[in-house]
């Protein structure tokens, strides 16, 4: 199979009730600049930020205007460098913070706001690095039989859960994703879903060693995983 042609871009269209409205905040309040309307009268605009476009569209009909953000969920994701500026930004500008900030289980700290139709805004900086720096780290080797495989397990509060990485040294493999992980009580559990791989173990009293087992494409192997001092 031939391979696709590149995908150069990837931009948002918005449908808007009143569109001078719209552009008025997402210029205003959102810092996109360069905007540009078309149709008479105007029915369709554009705009940028930080090499980012953003398409804006007039709707024809008002039943035609159906946010999300009312439900709860994202009707635009922007990933951005850090967020306690934007948040005194639209704070400045008069834009009420919906909610947040937010540290989420995925590492991203996040602020939620509404546009003029109700369009749910989430703006969200990565904070893995930081999440990380006083994150606990548990070392402990995978006994395959013909190869031990050294691992380290680093793990750190991230909101109301948790956050995970795993390092595979003898791999040089570091600071692999764990998708999910959840510590109940003693039992801690997580999931990496790229390797289809998982793990469920039993923290002792002092939470200094988790005995588990690695479970692997349909494989299964002891693990013990000792706290670093």
């Amino acid at each position: 199979m031939s391979p696709r042609p590149r995908l150069r871009a990837m931009t948002p269209l918005l449908v808007v009730s009143d569109l001078q409205r719209a552009i008025d905040f997402y210029v205003g309040k959102l810092g996109f600049t360069d905007a540009q309307a078309w149709g008479e009268p105007p029915c369709f605009a554009m705009m940028h930020r930080d090499g980012l476009d953003l398409m804006l569209s007039r709707a024809e009909d008002a039943s035609h205007v159906a946010p999300h953000g009312r439900f709860g969920v994202w009707d635009l994701f922007l990933h951005v460098a850090d967020v306690a500026a934007e948040r005194a930004a639209l704070l400045a500008a008069g834009v009420a913070i919906d909610k947040g900030p937010t540290d989420t289980f995925y590492a991203m700290r996040e602020i939620e706001v509404l546009d003029p139709d109700g369009h749910r805004v989430c703006l969200a900086q990565d904070i893995s690095g930081e999440a990380f720096v006083h994150a606990d780290s548990y070392a402990g080797t995978l006994d395959l039989g013909p190869k031990q495989l050294r691992l380290v397990l680093k793990v750190s509060r991230a909101g109301d859960g948790f956050v995970a990485r795993l390092d595979s040294l003898d791999q040089n493999a570091m600071n692999l994703p764990i998708d999910r992980i959840t510590i109940d009580g003693a039992t801690m559990q997580f999931a990496m879903d790229a390797i289809g791989a998982s793990f469920v173990g039993t923290l002792d009293a002092a939470r200094t060693r988790i005995d588990g087992r690695w479970t692997q494409r349909g494989s299964s192997w002891p693990l013990v995983f000792t706290k670093a001092t």
